[in-house]
């Protein structure tokens, strides 16, 4: 599956279970993406196309339906931008992030915003407790869980 289609869908079961389903417009750019990525010796699919390496994201949350004036130039990677209303932000995804920690970032961040859009509703909410839950790589899996008990897994992500 081609990064952009798989990440797509994990911004939309993001945008699903922080509330905002039919609230929000998801777009997905691939920016130096090498389509061979996805395949791994012998012709078969990869399961993990972006090796693992640091990784950086930036985020911004704006006013108004135009681009930002500083935005930075799209580097490689995958670049999210989502919007609702008159807010919006992206998140990138470095080509070189683990598939599990590029899903805990998206989830993340995608989080942050959706927290100011609500102005600070606990989304998602956490079951039992007055905060949010927490996007976390557990296990080798991408999951929500309370940031009182970090080790009890709540959710998968997507």
């Amino acid at each position: 599956m081609h990064p952009t289609e798989l990440v797509t869908r994990q911004a939309e079961a993001i945008v699903d279970r922080l509330g905002l389903t039919g609230r929000c417009e998801i777009s997905v750019v691939t920016v130096g993406y090498d389509s061979t990525a996805l395949t791994g010796e012998h012709g078969h699919p990869s399961t993990a196309p972006f090796p693992a390496g640091a990784y950086s994201s930036w985020l911004a949350v704006q006013s108004g339906p135009g681009p930002l004036d500083d935005e930075p130039p799209l580097d490689d990677g995958v670049h999210v931008l989502v919007s609702a209303a008159d807010e919006s932000t992206r998140v990138h995804l470095p080509p070189d992030m683990e598939d599990v920690e590029a899903l805990v970032l998206l989830a993340d961040r995608l989080q942050d915003w959706a927290v100011e859009l609500t102005h600070g509703q606990a989304l998602p909410p956490c079951p039992g407790h007055p905060h949010p839950m927490s996007a976390a790589a557990v296990d080798d899996s991408a999951a929500w869980v309370c940031p009182a008990r970090p080790e009890q897994v709540l959710l998968p992500i997507a």
